[in-house]
């Protein structure tokens, strides 16, 4: 899920005019896309955001984002332990990310945008995909249960699912782009079909396939 994220991120800055700085370039946009479920994610972090304070500095006009799980945790705790982050964007609004770094830009201060609840669906924002062959499609966000030893339902929310209209049509898509792997995203994929609510309510090509008793996953 995480790579899907930053598959996305490349594909919102593209989308925005941004170009891929080549190895031997000092970027003008560094992007964190953090998680949050083992400790040592925050000293990585930090120290991350270190080593670059000097790099900035040598350099009027780079711009530090951090996104992610960390982010939606920390919030403005990230920009206080480290000042010099101009962005900081949560797991529901990654879409937002050009237009809080233009927004940084122009006011010349840190912005920070937590949402509480998903904006757009990850997949239908924009990708920059790694491989010409395998791709990642979210078929749902979020997780229902309360485990006592995960962080992940607070940082990701409710269990939300994209429609099977949705997936087939994206899987359809990168079909005739030339994909030859598809996997299936989500934080409790086998969840699928909850994130709906009652069955009653939920759209009716998913009752459809849940009509003969079989999990709508399957």
């Amino acid at each position: 899920m995480n790579v899907h994220d930053s598959e996305r991120l490349s594909g919102l800055l593209e989308d925005a005019g941004y170009v891929r700085a080549s190895g031997d370039t000092e970027p003008d946009v560094v992007v964190f896309n953090t998680c949050a479920v083992r400790e040592n994610a925050d000293n990585r972090l930090y120290g991350n955001l270190g080593h670059l304070r000097p790099v900035k500095d040598g350099h009027p006009g780079m711009q530090i984002a951090v996104g992610g799980c960390l982010a939606q945790k920390d919030r403005d705790a990230i920009v206080k332990h480290a000042p010099w982050v101009d962005v900081v964007f949560g797991t529901h609004n990654i879409g937002s990310l050009p237009v809080l770094l233009e927004r940084a830009r122009v006011q010349e201060e840190a912005q920070v945008e937590i949402e509480e609840s998903l904006v757009t669906f990850p997949s239908t924002l924009p990708t920059r995909r790694e491989s010409p062959y395998a791709a990642w499609v979210s078929i749902s966000v979020g997780c229902n249960n309360t485990c006592t030893f995960c962080i992940v339902p607070s940082l990701r929310g409710k269990e939300k699912d994209r429609r099977p209209g949705e997936i087939l049509a994206e899987v359809e898509a990168l079909v005739a782009d030339g994909v030859l792997e598809v996997t299936l995203l989500g934080q409790n994929v086998n969840a699928y079909g909850s994130g709906f609510g009652a069955l009653a309510s939920a759209p009716q090509e998913v009752r459809d396939m849940t009509a003969n008793g079989q999990s709508a996953f399957a």
